[in-house]
């Protein structure tokens, strides 16, 4: 319920208020000033990692559950992947376009790159067995806030864009969460995890060497600095939320 509101509230925060027009304003004009060059690496980093991170964890993960038989955990992983996804999608289009942005960010809430980043890593720490929950959260955390600060950077959402698109990841993951009957005995393995994020990173990396030139100084874009630190904040924020929820439940269910 506080994940859904919080959509509400950066979509709110966004376009009801002075300030929060004033700051998103601000951090794309900072993102459109870094350069053609930067725009160009970082629209090849962003879409090899969300194609390839979503094609490749979403899936393994959802393999994994289906072969240790866990129905529970594979519908939860599907809805969590997919309602947010969907829901992202249909809003963008749907709600009134702003006026007071460029044109190209004018409907882009809540931002799906964001909504896939925090949904795939939400999603794993509830595969995550117990002992390996907050490595999980922490590397949620680190994705997610990647993700959204390098969006910001590039020009391609504002930062009310991304806050948004993190909400709508938890609320969705919160009430799949619900499904699960009991925690998980066997997680992932440490090792195919590893060598989906090997792939996901030699796929940026590749990107890189291909678009080379994103640079960035504190001194001359400070919006940016800040947007990135709030972006940060929230997908930290999201995931230990999230980590608290699903480790209230798995007591209850173990007692049970």
């Amino acid at each position: 319920m506080a994940a859904a509101l919080g959509v509400v509230v950066f979509r709110l925060l966004g376009t009801r208020t002075s300030l929060g027009t004033r700051f998103d304003v601000s951090a794309i004009l900072n993102g459109l000033a870094l350069g053609e060059a930067a725009h160009s690496s970082s629209n090849a980093v962003l879409t090899a990692i969300a194609v390839v991170s979503f094609a490749l964890i979403g899936g393994l993960m959802v393999v994994w559950s289906l072969l240790q038989w866990r129905l529970d955990m594979v519908a939860a992983l599907v809805i969590t992947l997919v309602g947010s996804v969907a829901t992202t999608e249909y809003l963008k289009p749907t709600l009134h376009a702003r006026a007071d942005v460029p044109r190209e960010l004018a409907q882009g809430f809540p931002s799906g790159h964001s909504t896939v980043a925090l949904a795939l890593g939400l999603s794993f720490m509830l595969a995550a067995p117990v002992r390996r929950r907050t490595i999980a959260a922490v590397g949620a955390a680190l994705y997610a806030a990647g993700m959204g600060v390098a969006l910001v950077f590039n020009a391609w959402h504002l930062p009310s864009d991304v806050g948004g698109g993190f909400c709508m990841a938890t609320a969705w993951a919160a009430g799949a969460a619900q499904l699960v009957n009991r925690p998980l005995d066997r997680g992932v393995p440490a090792k195919l995890v590893a060598a989906a994020l090997v792939l996901v990173v030699v796929a940026a990396l590749g990107a890189w060497h291909l678009r080379p030139g994103l640079s960035f100084t504190v001194t001359s874009h400070r919006r940016l600095l800040e947007a990135a630190i709030g972006i940060a904040i929230t997908a930290v924020a999201c995931c230990a939320a999230f980590a608290y929820a699903i480790a209230d439940r798995s007591a209850v269910a173990t007692r049970s």
